[in-house]
């Protein structure tokens, strides 16, 4: 079925930049919103939006300047790779140059954007030996090539908890827990995305799909999916030494619309019953200060014991298309009864590596 294509009308605002972001076509020094506006007021330029019987399904920005067409925002859902979409969008976009009396259009990407190159390939265009000079008229904003700074706390378990295998909450729902193979990155960066936004989990967001996939196939990495009712609800990722004598939970959570469900504290708890195995000595994780607040409390519930901490320094998130951090002074771990972690915390090892 083709798209149906029109122009961006007001009320398409919102869903189109939920696309750009979940295309990660967005970047931190240029605010999308402005440019829909910027856009909208220009008489050379359009946004041109493709539907098909599930919603939005593609974008493309495209304007003149009176000699050379150009595109921007070229897009398409995640969830319709494969069907086509981006022809569509593309074809839309040269019709409307066309029909403008614009002779020649082109486009902008970044030499190492390979699959993006083939893509421009398959529809005709070529590179052409020009080199692109720009003079920026507003100051890049300072964080643009920052770093944000978080604190890391380092637990661990050294012996399997003694209690009863971890039991999911009755609810009358189907909740099922199960492993399975290495995701596709598409999956993946849906989970990853979905349960560490709200916390800043940057490294992978920021990784290429080839890179991407050659993260979540390395050696000792396994997966298991939480579902309630069918739909994926959570994320238990471990990756075990090759003599199995250690498991470290490297990610872990629930996506937003199964939190509150107390789900948590079963999963947490299924995690350390998955890590243990005949041979394992010792499990562990980390956990920072852009964490959820109770994070700490609950792998100190878990039976984790902090054993050093760490300065770590991460790419800002705004260059993964995030919002900007609260500030180190107002981050921190809820307090906990088991754990005060305002003294306690800094009487821990710090295995920070010295910077330089």
């Amino acid at each position: 079925m083709p798209l149906e294509i029109r122009p961006i009308a007001d009320g398409d605002v919102a869903q189109v930049v939920a696309l750009w972001q979940a295309a990660a076509l967005t970047v931190p020094h240029n605010d999308p919103y402005e440019d829909i506006r910027f856009c909208r007021r220009t008489p050379s330029a359009d946004i041109l939006l493709g539907f098909d019987d599930t919603g939005l399904a593609a974008t493309v920005m495209v304007g003149h300047e009176g000699h050379r067409g150009w595109y921007y925002y070229v897009g398409v859902n995640p969830d319709r790779h494969g069907a086509g979409y981006g022809r569509e969008i593309m074809a839309a976009a040269e019709a409307w140059l066309i029909e403008r009396g614009v002779g020649k259009s082109q486009l902008m990407i970044r030499p190492t954007n390979d699959k993006v190159r083939a893509f421009y390939a398959r529809l005709g265009y070529v590179e052409e030996p020009r080199l692109v000079m720009s003079k920026r008229f507003r100051a890049a904003p300072d964080w643009q090539s920052g770093r944000v700074e978080t604190t890391v706390i380092h637990m661990e378990m050294l012996q399997r908890p003694e209690r009863p295998a971890a039991q999911p909450p009755e609810s009358g729902r189907d909740i099922a827990l199960g492993r399975i193979g290495t995701p596709s990155t598409r999956f993946y960066r849906y989970l990853y995305n979905g349960i560490g936004g709200d916390w800043f989990w940057v490294s992978r967001r920021l990784m290429d799909d080839d890179t991407l996939a050659r993260t979540l196939n390395r050696t000792g990495a396994e997966y298991h999916l939480l579902t309630v009712d069918g739909e994926p609800a959570g994320l238990i990722e471990l990756e075990r030494t090759s003599d199995k004598t250690e498991t470290e939970l490297s990610y872990f959570g629930l996506l937003p619309g199964f939190i509150g469900l107390g789900l948590g504290r079963y999963l947490i708890d299924a995690a350390v019953d998955l890590a243990w195995g005949h041979e394992t000595r010792r499990i562990w994780v980390h956990t920072c200060d852009l964490d959820h607040p109770r994070a700490l409390g609950n792998y100190l519930a878990a039976g984790f014991v902090p054993f050093a901490r760490e300065t770590e320094i991460l790419p800002d998130p705004r260059d993964a298309g995030l919002t900007s951090p609260p500030p180190a002074k107002a981050r921190g771990h809820a307090p906990d009864s088991l754990f005060r972690d305002t003294i306690a915390l800094a009487k821990l090892p710090d295995v920070s590596k010295p910077s330089g």
